[in-house]
């Protein structure tokens, strides 16, 4: 499949029937679902040991990209615990440049799901700002005359900006205090710049999920992510904020631990459900699978630059899919023997046929959940030191590591054989049961949760 049509593809997953879907929100049925509940079970709400809020600006439709996984992951351990999950959105930017939004049935972990400056008819999610509606026609436009090797000064791009660390603006602080569940006695911020929503909840255990250790992630990144800039004293700042951080893998809990005095370290990595037997997959035919950040655009340019033509140099026949929205950061021609698939429905698939998963990440932090997801698919890894940060004691036996290009050509080689595919996919369904099991990932968590009931109070104060 050519970029374009992955991009097509990636369009009928998130944009997909945009002004069908507008229509409908302006019908009567649509203003009847503007006004309704956020979910049907609001109504009746079963037992539960308390209510638990998730405060998140970052666009979630389901599990198409590592951090929504990960929040998913958490609310499904929430729920597993006893508690209920609730999740509130309060800022209208999450949207970005999709007017439409259609939610994926994964997001049913959540009991309710509230998001400012949007109208709702059942999954289907649709900003109320015409802007948005304009900018993703602009983008559609830029992007289709730069295939036209045309450039139109009047048309240039202007990306929305990044939600997640967006200002806290008064509307915001107002939407949270006013729909907020005043049961709600556990507030989890998802990334650290959500801290500001303990502002308007008031006496409630708080937590915040750190993701990614952001100054350490500029630091390696020598100024190509796609992300907000912070420095170290800045992060520790917001992480300060909270009772406790949750760490996705061990370094970044123990950053947490030594050096944000009074904050307790939780460490949850992602959990994953492995498969049976191992699958030694396709000789020769490769699996990258990402989102489209920076981390994974480097990381996959450098695979094509330096790997892959050591590859068609040494061996025929080698294929590479490469599978997520990630082929929105590719433009031009695409390497002979690669295809882009875009997001796709079931990645299952993908990793049955594949004989070996590749992640060559240059730089990045935080758990690279791809790694996990492909130890419990039951497949033998090449990846570089990057992707392993915090987990090389758990991977030592299950992944090859290689940073120079050569070697990781090299390694890939070592895994033409089936034989040896499956003994190295046999190590990696073992560390995904031994170091990656709900009930290992979330022990310290789940301990967290029910430590302490929450008190009763139900204040809430909106922030000046």
């Amino acid at each position: 499949m050519s970029i374009e049509a992955a991009r097509a593809n990636d369009l009928r997953h998130g944009i997909a029937m945009p002004f069908l879907a507008l229509a409908r929100m302006i019908g009567p049925a649509g203003r009847r679902a503007a006004s309704a509940p956020a979910s049907a079970s609001e109504a009746a709400k079963p037992a539960t040991q308390g209510h638990v809020l998730f405060v998140s600006r970052q666009r979630i439709i389901g599990r198409t990209n590592g951090s929504s996984a990960y929040l998913l992951d958490l609310a499904a351990a929430v729920r597993r615990a006893g508690f209920t999950p609730h999740l509130i959105q309060p800022s209208p930017d999450l949207m970005g440049r999709w007017p439409v939004m259609r939610l994926r049935p994964e997001m049913k972990a959540f009991e309710t799901h509230r998001i400012r400056g949007v109208a709702r008819l059942g999954s289907w999610v649709v900003t109320k700002d015409p802007g948005v509606c304009t900018d993703a026609l602009r983008g559609l436009a830029v992007r289709a005359i730069a295939r036209l090797g045309l450039e139109w000064r009047w048309l240039a791009d202007r990306p929305r900006p990044y939600a997640i660390a967006s200002a806290w603006t008064a509307d915001d602080h107002e939407f949270v205090c006013s729909r907020a569940m005043p049961e709600a006695g556990i507030v989890i911020a998802d990334y650290a710049f959500q801290a500001e929503a303990f502002d308007s909840l008031p006496g409630r255990r708080t937590a915040i999920i750190m993701h990614d250790l952001f100054h350490s992630r500029s630091a390696g990144a020598n100024g190509r992510d796609s992300v907000v800039q912070l420095d170290r004293s800045s992060e520790i700042a917001l992480l300060s904020r909270a009772e406790a951080v949750i760490a996705i893998q061990a370094d970044e809990a123990h950053f947490v631990a030594d050096h944000v005095p009074g904050t307790r370290p939780i460490l949850a990595p992602m959990a994953v459900a492995p498969v049976r037997e191992p699958q030694p997959g396709e000789s020769r035919r490769l699996l990258f699978v990402g989102s489209n950040t920076a981390p994974n655009v480097v990381g996959l340019k450098w695979l094509f630059e330096a790997v892959w033509p050591r590859l068609q140099a040494r061996t025929s026949g080698c294929r590479l899919d490469v599978v997520g929205s990630v082929a929105a950061g590719f433009t031009g021609s695409v390497p002979a023997g690669v295809a882009f698939h875009g997001l796709v429905d079931d990645l299952s698939p993908f990793y049955t046929r594949a004989g070996v998963v590749v992640s060559p990440l240059t730089f990045g932090s935080g758990l690279k959940i791809k790694l996990v997801e492909a130890l419990a698919h039951g497949k033998p890894v090449v990846a570089t030191s990057v992707t392993l940060q915090g987990v090389e004691a758990q991977c030592a036996q299950a992944v090859l590591c290689a940073d120079d290009p050569a070697l990781f050509a090299d390694a890939i080689l070592s895994l033409d054989e089936p034989e040896r595919r499956n003994e190295l996919g046999i190590a990696a369904l073992r560390a995904a049961r031994e170091h990656f099991s709900p009930e290992v990932c979330h022990a310290q968590f789940v301990a967290w949760l029910s430590e302490r009931p929450h008190d009763g109070a139900a204040t809430c104060r909106v922030a000046p």
